[in-house]
């Protein structure tokens, strides 16, 4: 690249001296400096894995098609997004291939990497830059975004920074821009899937909430029938009569009155434990490169199976006692 870049300084020079550069050659040449191309951006969808191998699966097809053309200079460059706010940045293929990923106990958030590419095209008298770029990993939060809405007018630089995948091509050649993007599109539909979540996990968190707020409504109404079952007991442990009076009207609905509110306090608790549980689901590592990212599977899978047994022991413990409760009023009735 620098005998390229002495070569073409020279010719520049020599051409500006004599007054000879044509208006195509101002052109071209000030494409070359202003960098003004146009862009593509197509997003990725989420559910995929990253790999090592994957890495340079991709940058070995994008040689292999650079490789078709007059390629002047070509440059990868390379970013990782760790947890624990660390960054890794590689400035060329080679430093990356020295990484040792097994001794990298971090999970990786975020992975970026980058094409520069100077191209010698038909019409044009000098290389012309092209970039692809290919980001993977978390989007950007919802508030984020959110401030980003008011503060920009480019509707493509909302879309990407909202991807959890994304890739965007800088071109002056369609051509070669579409075969890019193809390449990359292709090579992002062959990654393997993230593993899915267990049937039960599933359930809990399609249903969950459902099923959470069912208990919820019905706790003060299971209660006051419990109290409706006992009531006779009730009211021989608290003298209350038989017979209709004011006061005895009132003792009855200062009950129900405590038991409703207890009821609905209880049952708030139990909606609000399940579905604590199931927002603490964690969802499957997008990536599969450091030591971190192997550890985080099976510590997620236990964190998810975990969470799954609670909430079944939390189901099961409160219609237990539903029925261990009616079930002793008539146990009760057949021993008295």
């Amino acid at each position: 690249m620098n005998s390229f870049q002495s070569s073409e300084n020279s010719n520049i020079v020599s051409q500006s001296n004599n007054g000879k550069l044509s208006r195509d050659e101002l052109k071209s040449f000030f494409y070359l400096l202003k960098g003004k191309t146009d862009t593509e951006l197509r997003l990725l969808p989420n559910g995929k894995v990253l790999e090592l191998a994957d890495i340079r699966s991709i940058n070995e097809q994008i040689e292999a098609k650079l490789r078709n053309h007059e390629i002047v200079a070509n440059i990868a460059s390379i970013n990782f997004i760790l947890s624990n706010k660390k960054i890794k940045d590689y400035s060329s293929w080679n430093e990356f291939e020295r990484e040792n990923w097994d001794y990298i106990n971090e999970t990786v958030k975020c992975f970026n990497i980058s094409w520069d590419i100077l191209i010698k095209l038909p019409h044009y008298e000098y290389p012309q830059r092209h970039s692809i770029k290919l980001r993977i990993g978390d989007a950007i939060p919802p508030k984020d975004i959110f401030q980003l809405f008011f503060t920009s007018d480019d509707i493509s630089e909302l879309l990407e920074v909202g991807a959890s995948g994304v890739c965007k091509v800088d071109f002056l050649n369609n051509i070669i821009a579409n075969e890019l993007l193809n390449i990359v599109n292709h090579w992002h539909e062959s990654l393997k899937d993230t593993p899915a979540l267990k049937p039960t996990q599933l359930f809990f968190k399609k249903q969950g909430r459902s099923i959470s707020e069912i208990i919820r409504m019905t706790t003060p109404i299971v209660l006051l029938l419990i109290y409706y079952v006992y009531s006779d007991n009730i009211f021989y442990l608290l003298h209350i009569s038989n017979e209709l009076s004011a006061k005895n009207f009132q003792t009855v609905l200062i009950i129900l009155i405590t038991i409703y509110i207890i009821g609905s306090y209880i049952g708030k608790n139990i909606e609000y434990f399940i579905d604590r549980s199931i927002d603490n689901f964690e969802r499957y590592p997008k990536f599969n490169i450091t030591k971190g990212d192997k550890n985080a599977v099976s510590k997620i899978q236990n964190i998810n199976d975990n969470l799954s047994k609670q909430i079944i022991s939390k189901i099961f413990w409160t219609f237990f006692t539903v029925l261990i409760s009616f079930c002793l009023k008539y146990l009760l009735s057949y021993i008295l």
